[in-house]
């Protein structure tokens, strides 16, 4: 079973941001728990290696990825093996990750156990 990751892409002086992270602390402790903010820009003003690997270029951004691993063969014949975030799903926009939220932390997380 594949484990998956829900990362919310923001940056500061962002009002939509602003507006979702209101929205979020509406949720219960189990499904913001699933959540993970991530900043788009790191200090210096260059995307953070997170956003590049995931192609996230806007705020606020939902990815829900997985960690795939790719293998290959190194020039000693030794498989060596990195582990990439794979983008899955993507939301962009207050409006669009409020509207599938809930429907998202309930396909990819055990938050919301079934009754």
């Amino acid at each position: 079973m594949k484990s998956y990751e829900l990362y919310v892409f923001t940056q500061p002086n962002c009002p939509p941001c602003e507006r979702l992270k209101a929205h979020v602390s509406c949720l219960t402790e189990a499904q913001r728990a699933t959540l993970h903010y991530v900043p788009l820009r790191a200090p210096n003003g260059n995307y953070t290696a997170l956003a590049e690997e995931l192609e996230v270029t806007k705020t606020p951004t939902l990815v829900v990825a997985y960690e795939g691993l790719s293998c290959r063969l190194d020039e000693d014949g030794d498989e060596d093996c990195d582990y990439t975030e794979e983008a899955v799903e993507r939301f962009i926009g207050a409006n669009a990750i409020i509207e599938n939220l809930d429907s998202t932390i309930d396909a990819y997380t055990y938050a919301n156990p079934p009754e």
